[in-house]
């Protein structure tokens, strides 16, 4: 199970498979003190016009020191107090039934339901966690239970409202496809900004190595789309000592009269890239 790891309100871990966490936090300031080198090669675009205002040292310092993994005003889910660590996970129908043939979200608009899902996946857990707290909002319901040990963990379950979201059309493991039915009306931009920025969470690019460069929306007759533009290293891509960083859009597609959903992903860029002692650097070869 991909989760979120929170150390007194620091996100400290992210691991993911098929989903991840919840949010990782917005856009801090970036920095850090590393050295950078501006002497490389170029970039390779895949389209005409470059997509991001970035150079690619400064996508490559982004990716490498991890401070700015997001833009600032990137949606972010606050980490509840009280509570040293914290985990954050939707439900999926493989925590309920290990056979299903597609991995998604689970939804329904009925509480009971919800919790009855919840306490399943608890006790198909390696070590059971007690139902400390209820929650819910508009989006979701969300079960609090607390894992005793050292340190305890606080974890929180959610599980969609239909009314808001169903996944069940979808297949976690598909970098691309069918997204969903988005139910809450009307659908306007922002609504698809949020829903698109609070699932990247939920997906492996919430990690060390990856950065969202930019957030934007685009509307045509009958849709609405909104795309994050990521970056990932992959470590010795090009060679040896030299790494493949990646831009791609990930990009999530609205029918505004049906809620149907789609995403499609592209490659923008790719370029070699460095970290050596804290040198962050382009490079080829």
């Amino acid at each position: 199970m991909a989760i979120q790891v929170s150390h007194r309100g620091v996100i400290i871990a992210v691991l993911s498979a098929t989903v991840a966490t919840s949010s990782c936090g917005g856009g801090s300031g970036g920095g850090g003190g590393v050295t950078a080198s501006s002497s490389a090669p170029p970039s390779t675009p895949a389209h005409a016009s470059r997509p991001v205002a970035q150079t690619n040292l400064e996508i490559a310092r982004l990716v490498y020191e991890g401070t700015q993994r997001t833009p600032d005003d990137f949606y972010e889910d606050s980490v509840p107090s009280g509570h040293e660590y914290v985990t954050t996970a939707h439900l999926k129908s493989s925590d309920i039934d290990m056979s299903a043939d597609a991995v998604h979200e689970l939804c329904t608009d009925d509480w009971n339901e919800a919790l009855e899902w919840s306490e399943l996946s608890a006790q198909g857990a390696s070590e059971y966690a007690d139902l400390v707290e209820t929650n819910e909002e508009t989006r979701f319901f969300e079960f609090g239970r607390l894992r005793s040990g050292t340190p305890p963990i606080y974890q929180r379950e959610r599980v969609f409202k239909c009314a808001y979201l169903d996944r069940s059309g979808v297949d976690l493991r598909l970098e691309e496809g069918a997204a969903g039915l988005l139910n809450q009306r009307p659908i306007t931009a922002s609504v698809l900004r949020q829903l698109s920025e609070y699932l990247w969470t939920y997906t492996p690019f919430n990690n060390y190595g990856h950065a969202v460069l930019k957030s934007e929306g685009a509307a045509s007759a009958g849709t609405l789309t909104h795309t994050l533009y990521i970056a990932s290293v992959e470590p010795k891509g090009i060679s040896s000592t030299c790494d493949r960083i990646v831009v791609i859009a990930w990009r999530h597609t609205a029918n505004t009269a049906t809620g149907e959903l789609t995403l499609d992903t592209d490659t923008e860029l790719t370029f070699g890239a460095r970290e050596t002692d804290g040198l962050i650097e382009l490079c080829s070869d």
